[in-house]
């Protein structure tokens, strides 16, 4: 399904109007150009009325935040090394997805729409990911703050990178 390109992947979901993929296809776009336009052609309210340069400078935190990940969970590579883990991360968050996406659409019981996840839905699938990379939970993929409740992160600046997921009502965690 996936077969390894994070931009068509991406792409894909951004049809679907999927919020996480806003940040999923600038993350993984291969020419700034293909994202500003989907930005200046697409819905202002679905990009929550943030234009490129907002968006571009969203992947480029991410990307720093993910290598420091890596880096903090034992990592160590030249720079490309580097591209191909944050590649393989990508790969996993992206199949994590997939799954959560399809779980909550097959239940029906989660939220108030079927397969659009919630913030917490959201971190919990980073979260898998990121164990399987030794890398600590906050780094990358919304609950940065260490020490302070996911919830109260989530209102604190869910809204930066998706005001439009669903709620987490029926979510009973992970292994649901």
């Amino acid at each position: 399904m996936l077969n390894g390109n994070l931009e068509a992947f991406w792409r894909s979901r951004l049809s679907k109007k999927d919020p996480v993929a806003r940040i999923g296809y600038a993350l993984w776009v291969t020419d700034t150009a293909k994202l500003k336009h989907a930005i200046q052609s697409g819905d202002t309210n679905f990009w929550n009325n943030k234009g490129f340069t907002y968006w571009e400078f969203m992947a480029r935190s991410t990307v720093v935040n993910l290598a420091t990940g890596l880096e903090r969970g034992g990592f160590r590579g030249t720079f490309s090394q580097m591209r191909a883990k944050i590649k393989d991360v990508g790969i996993e968050v992206a199949n994590q997805h997939i799954s959560f996406v399809t779980h909550d659409y097959d239940n029906g019981n989660i939220g108030e729409v079927k397969g659009l996840l919630s913030l917490k839905q959201m971190a919990d699938y980073h979260h898998i990911a990121f164990k399987l990379f030794n890398i600590p939970n906050h780094f990358y993929g919304g609950t940065w703050l260490n020490n302070v409740p996911d919830e109260a992160e989530f209102t604190l600046y869910g809204e930066l990178y998706c005001h439009d997921c669903d709620s987490a009502v029926g979510y009973k965690g992970a292994n649901q």
